[in-house]
This record gives C-alpha cells, sequence and structure tokens, in this order.
C-alpha cells in the first residue's frame, strides 16, 4: 500500500506553494487524491485497448 506524499513546510512561502502544486498533481496521477483509486499494473500481455484506456484515465486525472 502506497501513501500520499507528505505536505512541505519550508517556511518559504513561494517554495511551498510549488511544492504543493507538484504534489497535488502527482497524488491525483497516482491515485493517492481524495475520490480515486490507485492504477493497477498493466500486464505484459495487455492489449492496445487497455493500454490506451489507462491513459486515458491519467490524462482525465491530469486535466481535474
Amino acid at each position: 500500500m502506497s501513501t500520499a506524499i507528505p505536505a512541505l513546510n519550508t517556511g518559504d512561502r513561494k517554495i511551498d506553494l510549488f511544492a504543493e502544486s507538484v504534489k497535488q498533481t502527482l497524488d491525483t496521477l497516482t491515485g493517492q487524491q481524495r475520490n480515486s483509486t490507485a492504477l493497477q499494473p498493466l500486464p505484459p500481455t495487455a492489449s492496445l485497448q487497455e493500454v490506451i484506456a489507462t491513459l486515458n484515465v491519467l490524462i482525465a486525472r491530469a486535466g481535474r
């Protein structure tokens, strides 16, 4: 079971805002964000349709 990236507090607001943005993006793509489910690895025998479907899920998550 993976865990979400912890929040960062450096004391520098600009760095913290940047880090939070990166954290949110990574949490979204990896399924760690609330209301997201973790993606399951594709088997080595995955079809092109399965790969495309998984990529579409990632693209949809990134567009939130």
